[in-house]
């Protein structure tokens, strides 16, 4: 019999692929056995070993008079094999998400990251430590809950019935129809047809009171596109976007520098106790809050109508403060 070298590329991929086929079977093949079944040499054999390893098979060499070689599993599925680098990034994502109660499916991504990480080996993660400051007052079963059944009204194009708290702590009835699950500002929301308003409307989960499934099926519209609603930044039909200019001081002017607040971002450091942040933001409320956050250690250059809000709003607490 006349053996060849290690062939053409193609010519190893193939003989790699017989290997593999042949030690599926479970038992432990020697050296020249399978050099003998490839037609090859068996200096080969471990150059294959070697490829087939690296593509995530673990074949064991057993050395002795009845040694060979041998898979470790009989799956034809490659074995998991993740590098340092890999296993520290979804070890690290593991503890960051174990600290927070906003992913609905953590108790079941805890348990799917043990099997991935008994099949590999792995160090210790480390423990990683995150302050949720405002946590969701939902908690984790209830969110998934919410989470899996508008998840399972949008792939089966079911409306959705439920009482929903508004923002002025009304509760309404509506009928829904989801096209979207998304996360903003920390929290789910969902995107999608209301037929109270007849329009493409933005709702929160946590403020479902109540939900039910119906049977009424509906079509996406025509006319909806993703990207008129959603960007970057979230929900592009939140209100009007304005551009914002402040100066901010003592231990804010740094901590500005920190964050990308809104679109068109620009800080500029004025001296060390004043930076000037400007950028476009979304919605007065939303904008309002954010001044406000700030305290004293802020002040709006522009626009006009966030100044007077800023000073009637500074009058008001002070007015209530002294009473």
């Amino acid at each position: 019999m006349i053996y060849t070298n290690g062939g053409t590329a193609m010519g190893k991929t193939s003989n790699c692929l017989k290997m593999l086929q042949i030690l599926s079977s479970g038992r432990v093949y020697k050296g020249q056995e399978l050099a003998d079944i490839l037609e090859t040499n068996v200096r080969n054999i471990a150059e294959y070993r070697t490829e087939l390893e690296m593509a995530g098979y673990y074949i064991e060499g057993i050395p002795g008079k009845y040694g060979g070689y041998r898979l470790i599993t009989q799956s034809v599925i490659p074995t998991v094999r993740l590098n340092e680098a890999e296993q520290r990034a979804l070890s690290s994502g593991a503890e960051y998400l174990k600290s927070r109660n906003d992913f609905p499916y953590s108790s079941d991504y805890e348990k799917a990251m043990g099997k991935v990480f008994a099949a590999v080996k792995h160090e210790q993660p480390q423990e990683i430590s995150v302050a949720n400051r405002f946590p969701l007052a939902v908690d984790e079963q209830e969110l998934s809950r919410r989470y899996d059944t508008v998840a399972q009204c949008i792939a089966h194009r079911k409306e959705l019935e439920m009482d929903y708290l508004s923002l002025s702590n009304k509760v309404s009835h509506r009928r829904f129809d989801p096209y979207k699950l998304f996360m903003y500002n920390n929290a789910w929301f969902m995107l999608g047809y209301d037929k109270k308003s007849y329009e493409i409307r933005y709702f929160k989960l946590s403020r479902i009171q109540s939900m039910v499934v119906t049977e009424n099926r509906f079509t996406v519209l025509a006319t909806y596109k993703e990207s008129d609603y959603l960007d970057d930044f979230g929900m592009k039909k939140n209100g009007e976007w304005y551009e914002i200019v402040m100066l901010l001081h003592g231990r804010y002017a740094m901590l500005a520098r920190e964050r990308i607040y809104g679109r068109d971002q620009t800080v500029t450091p004025i001296d060390e106790d004043t930076t000037e942040l400007r950028c476009t933001m979304q919605n007065e409320e939303n904008i309002m809050c954010f001044v406000m956050g700030f305290g004293s250690h802020c002040e709006v250059v522009s626009p006009q109508w966030l100044k007077d809000r800023v000073k009637d709003e500074a009058e008001k607490i002070l007015s209530q403060s002294m009473r």
